[in-house]
């Protein structure tokens, strides 16, 4: 119990700056659970609720006051105060403070014996050994909590303190000499004997590995952006590499122009052919007016020229692809690549792609 929740019930209570002095000597933590319970009973003092208003004027039959100390305990609650302002005047000798705590994973009970060292006087005051550091450059003092260890450890090992307090102490009427030293029935239970730098070591290590937590959850955080990123980046890649494959593959362009050909001379005269134009490999450029019907008569000059099959007009070259005849007489609709020796044609073989990026002159 803090000194604060102390004076609130003790019979001999702190005085104000007493308190804010042994404010000093608290670790952080300790330090946020007073201001919290102090903020709840100032809260509670300032508004008290319904609920407690009705349950104080409906005391139950046998119950204590709130706010009374049990006889039994006020001569245990006056030893400690005597022993914490005795030690804070005159130092103290090394004492052991027993904590219990249940273990998270075992649920079994494990009791830390902690040992304190001594007294040593530091400006004018007497603080624990060893606790002048950086961080605190006033030492600590000694607090009710551990005057409560102290205490007992003096009581048990017959102090010349206890007779002095058992002499000067006037107990009240009602006061009765029940045992109250909070001990409960004896159970098994795991002790562990810690010195108070160890014990603060400790705190430092779990300090440091929560840290070490945030660190390596940062690291990870940082980690899963890195991969997320690179992945994205990776398709942006492939993205592009498709899309750049794509644009150098063959395009599919308008059927070939076909020049105009020349018609067919009357019978009578002799039948003219139109002027070869050089192309390209697969640029049709010119058609022939001559028809023909066998592949040796078609001339291998890169142009296509009018051909019959089964009494049907086509457009042929010299490698056999093979095209309708348009409307205007030009290439029209694919036909397909005509084999000489089965006399059939090629479907599905594709429509060449041919090269209109040359006009002729």
């Amino acid at each position: 119990m803090s000194a604060v929740t102390e004076t609130a019930t003790d019979s001999k209570t702190l005085t104000f700056t007493e308190v804010m002095n042994s404010l000093k000597s608290l670790e952080p933590t300790e330090l946020f659970k007073l201001l919290k319970a102090a903020a709840t009973e100032a809260e509670k003092k300032n508004k008290p609720s319904k609920a407690s208003t009705k349950s104080s004027s409906k005391k139950k039959t046998g119950s204590m006051p709130k706010g009374a100390v049990p006889p039994q305990l006020k001569k245990p609650r006056a030893w400690v105060d005597y022993t914490l302002k005795d030690a804070l005047s005159n130092g103290w000798e090394a004492f052991t403070i027993s904590q219990t705590h249940k273990d998270k994973e075992t649920g079994e009970k494990i009791t830390e014996e902690i040992e304190m060292p001594a007294s040593i006087l530091h400006n004018g005051a007497h603080v624990f050994d060893g606790s002048i550091t950086e961080k605190t450059p006033d030492g600590k003092q000694l607090i009710h909590k551990e005057a409560m260890s102290l205490s007992k450890q003096r009581k048990e090992s017959g102090h010349s303190t206890y007779a002095e307090f058992e002499a000067s102490y006037v107990p009240d009427e009602d006061t009765s000499d029940e045992k109250s030293d909070g001990d409960s029935v004896s159970t098994a239970k795991v002790v562990v004997k810690k010195t108070a730098a160890e014990k603060e070591a400790e705190k430092e290590a779990a300090k440091a590995a929560k840290e070490a937590e945030k660190v390596a959850a940062k690291a990870a955080k940082e980690e899963e952006k890195a991969q997320k990123k690179a992945e994205k980046e990776a398709e942006k890649v492939a993205s592009k590499a498709a899309k750049e494959k794509t644009s150098k593959s063959p395009k599919a362009t308008a059927k070939p122009v076909v020049k105009a050909a020349t018609a067919p001379a009357p019978a009578a005269a002799a039948p003219k052919k139109t002027e070869a134009v050089p192309v390209k490999k697969q640029s049709v450029k010119a058609v022939s007016a001559v028809g023909t019907t066998l592949r040796e008569e078609i001339p291998n000059d890169g142009m296509v020229h009018p051909w019959t099959h089964k009494g049907k007009k086509y457009l042929r070259n010299f490698e056999g692809e093979t095209w309708t005849v348009g409307a205007d007489g030009g290439v029209g609709n694919w036909a397909g690549l005509y084999d000489s020796a089965s006399k059939k044609f090629d479907t599905s073989a594709p429509e060449p792609v041919f090269d209109d990026s040359e006009d002729e002159e």
